[in-house]
């Protein structure tokens, strides 16, 4: 059975910083779980590694302090891209990583991503339909979600309603299949033996980590960035549609000044921030730590190392 780490968790808690720790002292690789990060040349606001000079960049994988991560930059930002293409690649990540006797490290915020690969979530096999999708783009965003609401109330309560690429894809599944998007979703048993870690801290302690980080994104070029992806793509894009790329791309408009596009961005993370909460809180598989706690770290270390060692002696014994 493979061995999977999981450390999820809200934005700002430093799940890729303590996955690379892990990923050293266990002889580890790291396999992103944001649907951001899958984006070439969105960087800086999707919390990639970026401000290192000895990262190492390749499609698909970076190298990161000396360990390698899967998945990022996967495609081009004009490129569709659903969770069932995550999750197929995140499987052959996962393989390829565990074939060269090194331990997966599954580390991300989308809680789909992460849900789609640990429970192993049969995605609807539904193409997109680009007719479809153009015309419910040019209805209001609260439109969709009360239309979402009345065919399908379950995935209407789960669902990021601020995020029309994802409301408006469970629409496209109702409206091509006629059955609701949770009722195609099954699951068939992950072959996993995964021990899943969740970083967390109070509300007011992570808004001001967001902020911090929001802040840094615009000393390290986050402008400059949104510029260049806005040469090749159009800003209507649903990747352009991400937090921080969506108000930039107005103040570059001019539709926003600096200063609002900047607290746009905080203000809209704060509310992702809460709805990652309530996402990850529901499972009741996750180990939570607090990341304000000043031993965290070391506990987290031990509990990990006692889930490892534990499974290596497992396989020990039936190899015996």
């Amino acid at each position: 059975m493979i061995k999977l780490l999981v450390i999820v968790g809200p934005t700002a808690t430093g799940k890729t910083d303590l996955a690379i720790k892990l990923a050293k002292k266990f002889s580890g690789e790291i396999v992103s779980a944001d649907s951001r990060q899958i984006y070439q040349g969105m960087d800086i606001g999707t919390g990639k590694e970026v401000a290192d000079k000895k990262v190492i960049k390749e499609k698909g994988k970076w190298i990161v302090r000396g360990v390698q991560i899967h998945l990022y930059n996967v495609i081009k930002p004009d490129e569709t891209f659903s969770v069932a293409d995550y999750q197929q690649l995140a499987y052959q990540a996962i393989e390829d990583i565990q074939s060269r006797g090194k331990l997966p490290i599954l580390v991300g915020g989308t809680g789909l991503y992460v849900q789609a690969v640990t429970e192993g979530l049969k995605i609807p096999k539904v193409p997109p339909d680009l007719k479809l999708r153009e015309k419910l783009e040019r209805k209001p965003l609260a439109h969709l979600v009360a239309e979402l609401e009345r065919v399908d109330p379950e995935t209407a309560f789960r669902i990021d309603q601020k995020n029309p690429r994802r409301i408006i894809r469970a629409l496209e599944v109702y409206y091509l299949t006629g059955q609701p998007i949770s009722t195609l979703q099954e699951k068939f048993k992950a072959d996993f033996d995964s021990l899943v870690i969740g970083l967390v801290a109070p509300r007011e302690i992570l808004y001001e980590r967001a902020d911090r980080r929001i802040e840094q994104w615009f000393k390290e070029g986050f402008i400059e960035e949104v510029k260049d992806l806005l040469k090749k793509y159009k800003p209507g894009l649903p990747a352009m549609s991400g937090i921080g790329y969506r108000q930039v791309a107005m103040y570059l408009q001019k539709k926003l000044s600096l200063k609002d596009a900047i607290q746009r961005t905080k203000f809209d993370t704060h509310g992702y921030i809460r709805r990652q909460l309530t996402w990850f809180k529901k499972d009741s598989r996750i180990f939570w730590f607090d990341i304000t706690e000043a031993d965290f770290r070391k506990e987290v270390e031990s509990l990990v190392k006692e889930w490892y060692n534990t499974v290596e002696s497992c396989e020990a014994q039936n190899l015996g």
